[in-house]
């Protein structure tokens, strides 16, 4: 298994490094302070994928979707979430016209981040506390849960303080709201909803295995 995570992370140090190469080129609209903002996420994700090769505590199923969310995180960073043009990619893909099909009014990347920030991180953090901590499966499972909240609201107010520092541009630009008022609470309750089902997966394999 070190030696997968030595090759996702090596995969990720290259995708992140082309994600953020894009900007330059004009293929990103933004290429400010805004962007490398965005990108402090990728180099924590990095460092987290790092150090797990050297303390090898994260599971497959952890590591893996570690690695899934920050290839997420990247591309959402390089174009400020709210400009990443999936939409333009499922239509050239295959043809779907997500936005028309949905209804959508607005760019929902960033939800499918905070949604996806629960549902992949979940086994990460699981992991962690488990060795830290020294639960029993059972308790790590309900911390983690309750982690997985704490940290999407400490996510909120650190993205919060940054914008109320910004200009009014680059702040709508960073923090993405794209109108909406209630956007902090909406990513917050994707992020529960996604930490939900891999708690019941967890929960119910346990249970099986007695």
């Amino acid at each position: 298994m070190k030696k997968n995570k030595i090759i996702l992370s090596f995969a990720y140090i290259l995708f992140a490094i082309f994600m953020m190469s894009i900007s330059p080129f004009g293929e990103a609209p933004y290429t400010g302070k805004e962007l490398y903002l965005n990108n402090i996420g990728t180099l924590f994700l990095l460092g987290l994928m790092v150090i797990d090769i050297f303390k090898n505590v994260m599971s497959k199923m952890g590591f893996w979707g570690l690695f899934l969310f920050s290839v997420f995180h990247s591309v959402g960073s390089t174009w400020l979430y709210s400009f990443v043009p999936y939409n333009d990619w499922f239509i050239s893909w295959l043809g779907i016209d997500i936005q028309a099909y949905f209804g959508f009014t607005r760019n929902h990347y960033d939800r499918f981040v905070h949604f996806s920030f629960g549902l992949l991180l979940f086994a990460a953090t699981k992991d962690l506390i488990m060795y830290r901590y020294k639960f029993k499966l059972k308790q790590a499972l309900l911390v983690t849960f309750l982690s997985i909240q704490v940290f999407s609201m400490v996510y909120e107010l650190f993205e919060w303080g940054i914008a109320v520092s910004l200009s009014g541009d680059m702040a709508e630009s960073y923090n993405g709201q794209q109108g909406d008022m209630w956007d902090a609470h909406k990513d917050m309750g994707l992020a529960m909803i996604g930490s939900m089902i891999p708690w019941f997966i967890l929960s119910l394999n346990s249970r099986k295995k007695k």
